[in-house]
């Protein structure tokens, strides 16, 4: 009997499937760049986390409220605001769903009603609003970019804060334009 040679294995190829989105580095980009999955991404980890965390942060917790708010900055702040220099121009309505989650465990680890005003909330437990948190940092990037050793970071831009607040400001309208009378 004569031995047939073995047969040439050959590689199945399945496609890449296609995605509007890539992670990379943590961020997920999408094609336009409004990182709007990214945003929706962190805050639902930030609330799986805080919910986790309910029990140290409640009414009933044997915690003071110092070190309710250091678990707070430390966990949930920084889960949601990862990398935001490079999303702090993303969109009112991203920067809003952000705020109402700060805003949720605020009233928990302070143990105020539902109702209670957002301002009331940051002047009473000194934590700034979302949007200023994230231009501070975004600034305080932005300024230690050309000291950086690094010759591509040190070009990355010179963006000021009022460059952020310009950003965008197309988009941003002062009042209803097509009111129904």
């Amino acid at each position: 009997m004569e031995a047939t040679p073995p047969k040439p294995l050959l590689l199945q190829t399945t496609p890449i499937p296609w995605s509007n989105t890539v992670r990379y580095l943590g961020i997920l980009l999408d094609s336009k760049l409004l990182f709007s999955k990214h945003l929706l991404n962190a805050r639902h980890r930030a609330t799986g986390t805080f919910l986790k965390l309910f029990p140290l942060l409640s009414r009933d917790s044997p915690l003071n409220l110092t070190n309710k708010l250091l678990i707070y900055k430390l966990i949930l702040r920084s889960m949601c605001t990862y990398a935001a220099p490079v999303w702090s121009a993303t969109s009112l309505t991203n920067l809003q769903q952000l705020q109402i989650f700060q805003s949720k465990c605020l009233r928990v680890i302070g143990d105020y009603p539902r109702r209670t005003p957002i301002h009331i909330l940051h002047s009473e437990l000194h934590i700034p609003t979302i949007a200023q948190f994230i231009l501070r940092i975004t600034d305080k990037f932005f300024s230690q970019c050309p000291a950086h050793a690094n010759p591509l970071i040190q070009h990355i831009g010179n963006y000021t804060l009022q460059d952020l607040h310009l950003q965008y400001s197309k988009y941003r309208h002062k009042r209803i334009k097509h009111i129904l009378l």
